[in-house]
């Protein structure tokens, strides 16, 4: 899906994270909300997915019905395993595709176990499974590939971009590096305004 932001500002206690913010995400597109923190890159996200309503403008283009998100914390039910954690959002999908798709992130003797026996990085890579077999149209994520080290990064950022096909895809990160290796547009946030440009 196509999604734009049209004069959209957000603003806490009387300051404005941003204001006048105009920004389009083609469909099928990849795009790395990139700047200091404090500037609106997740707030940004949580507006898109509608956790937060706008002080200002408005976002266009969104079935609310059709996101699949990573936030920063895991969010995943930490007394059911891996499977079951992605099976409350995606419950069409097979036992024997979810068990495939497992293994390409995880290693075999874990997926029985609970999320709460798993450390950091094997959760993250729960909730980019989680993401990523969702049908939705539109993917979010905010610092998607923290906690993992570089050889697990690099490989959960090829199976993302595996898994994307010709859907949207927005996420934000500090790491230059891995919007690079998502073939990322970035857009740079700042002073309330955007700017968009290829890598």
């Amino acid at each position: 899906m196509t999604v734009r932001c049209v004069d959209l500002g957000k603003e806490y206690g009387g300051s404005w994270v941003f204001r006048h913010l105009n920004l389009t995400f083609q469909e099928g597109g990849t795009y790395c909300l990139m700047a200091p923190s404090g500037t609106g890159k997740t707030t940004l996200l949580r507006l898109l997915l509608g956790l937060e309503q706008p002080d200002e403008g408005k976002t266009e283009g969104i079935d609310p019905g059709s996101i699949s998100a990573v936030f920063q914390e895991d969010r995943l039910c930490p007394g059911l395993s891996a499977g079951k954690n992605i099976l409350l959002v995606n419950p069409v999908c097979s036992r024997q595709e979810l068990a495939e798709e497992m293994l390409r992130l995880l290693p075999a003797d874990s997926l029985e176990k609970p999320v709460s026996a798993y450390s950091g990085g094997m959760r993250r890579r729960v909730c980019l499974l989680r993401a990523m077999l969702h049908p939705g149209r539109l993917i979010l994520m905010d610092e998607p590939f923290n906690g993992l080290d570089e050889t697990m990064r690099d490989t959960a950022i090829r199976y993302v971009k595996e898994k994307q096909r010709d859907r949207t895809l927005i996420f934000a990160t500090h790491h230059r590096e891995e919007a690079e290796a998502m073939g990322a547009e970035i857009c740079h946030i700042s002073s309330g305004q955007a700017d968009l440009f290829y890598l």
